[in-house]
């Protein structure tokens, strides 16, 4: 019997060259995914770092204009008197101040130039008292002394008392930074300046010191403690409303620059116009806040800080001596110029030391603040 059989079928297959292109471009896309994966990952790593080390550089900062838009001088009118000694007209006044302007006029320059950049202080209702005082406790409305600057200071200060008598003392740790003043009720002094008869003149219009806060910043015990590590500067601009400071300006195009302080100094206790006699009532400080205070806090992190390896006479590393004493030229003293020398600005300086910052600026309206340009009635 004849037997027809059909020829044996090829199984299809790949042939060796092609399994190896195949696994070839399997290997190159892994490789991709790999990097874009490892990319991703560095940069979230990156990011999420950054986050963590301006935290409390953030967190500082929302707690200065939480604090400063409280800032009150509780005004109220009472008797002027002419040259007489006669009662002649009603005139505006607190026996509370509000300052504002460079730490070296406020505070002085510090112990190896540690004060740079500006300060400021001011009166609040935010109801601080000590706990050695617990039937205080509770009353929000109680008056405090309360104000920001910035000054290099080493954490001794700061640490626990067990450690600073321990036989091995850990190395001081110098660091710019953000020191806050809270004087408890119990201790505000400003109404021992500012009330009573001074020479025939009530003590509210007379006094026109600054020992209502300077002796609690270098008071015993001390009423002031770091709010942030690696706060390089504060600048504090106090600023009319852009309506007032345009009609002040006139044409001109200029917008740093601040007809209410164009020093930046602004003192409530005075008729005065940083430093000079004032007859234009639009920008007459007596007993009055700013209506704006347009604040810019400058961080660093602390890998930054560290690199620098600051000391006791650190203090003026970032060329801050020359800076942010003319409101005009904040930007210029502010922002970086790609062409300028390494401390045209504040930036440049920064930049040139390879140090990470941060720059935080508002504008916070003062709650109190009700401007008015009579200053008699």
């Amino acid at each position: 019997m004849t037997c027809i059989c059909s020829p044996p079928r090829r199984h299809a297959g790949f042939t060796l060259v092609e399994v190896m292109v195949s696994t070839a471009i399997l290997m190159l896309l892994l490789i991709i995914l790999f990097a874009v994966t490892n990319q991703t990952s560095n940069s979230l790593r990156y990011t999420r770092g950054k986050i963590e080390q301006f935290r409390e550089a953030r967190a500082a900062f929302e707690t200065i204009t939480s604090k400063v838009s409280q800032a009150t001088l509780n005004t109220y009118w009472d008797y002027g008197f002419d040259s007489s000694g006669l009662p002649s007209r009603y005139e505006r006044r607190s026996e509370l101040r509000f300052i504002s302007g460079q730490q070296k006029d406020l505070l002085g320059t510090g112990t190896g130039g540690s004060r740079l950049s500006h300060a400021v202080f001011f009166h609040a209702p935010l109801g601080l008292v000590d706990a050695a005082s617990p039937q205080y406790h509770g009353l929000e409305g109680l008056l405090n002394i309360w104000g920001y600057y910035v000054e290099l200071n080493s954490d001794k200060n700061f640490r626990p008392a067990f450690i600073n008598s321990a036989p091995v003392k850990p190395p001081e740790r110098f660091r710019f930074r953000l020191m806050e003043l809270m004087l408890p009720s119990e201790r505000l002094s400003t109404y021992g300046y500012t009330t009573g008869i001074s020479g025939g003149i009530p003590s509210a219009v007379s006094y026109q010191g600054k020992d209502w806060f300077r002796d609690a910043v270098s008071g015993t015990p001390a009423a002031s403690r770091p709010v942030a590590e690696n706060i390089v500067a504060l600048i504090v601009t106090p600023r009319l409303s852009k309506r007032d400071e345009q009609e002040i300006k006139g044409s001109s195009t200029e917008l740093d620059t601040s007809p209410l302080a164009p020093r930046y100094t602004y003192d409530s206790a005075l008729t005065m116009n940083d430093g000079q006699t004032t007859s234009d009532p639009r920008t007459n400080p007596k007993n009055q806040l700013p209506p704006i205070l347009q604040i810019t806090m400058v961080a660093i992190d602390e890998v930054s800080a560290a690199r620098l390896n600051l000391t006791a006479t650190s203090g003026d590393v970032f060329k801050l001596s020359n800076k942010f004493a003319d409101t005009s030229k904040y930007t210029k003293d502010l922002v970086i110029n790609p062409t300028g020398a390494v401390d045209a600005s504040l930036e440049n300086a920064l930049i040139s030391k390879r140090v990470s910052y941060r720059v935080f600026t508002t504008n916070v309206p003062i709650r109190a603040a009700k401007w008015s340009r009579a200053q008699v009635n």
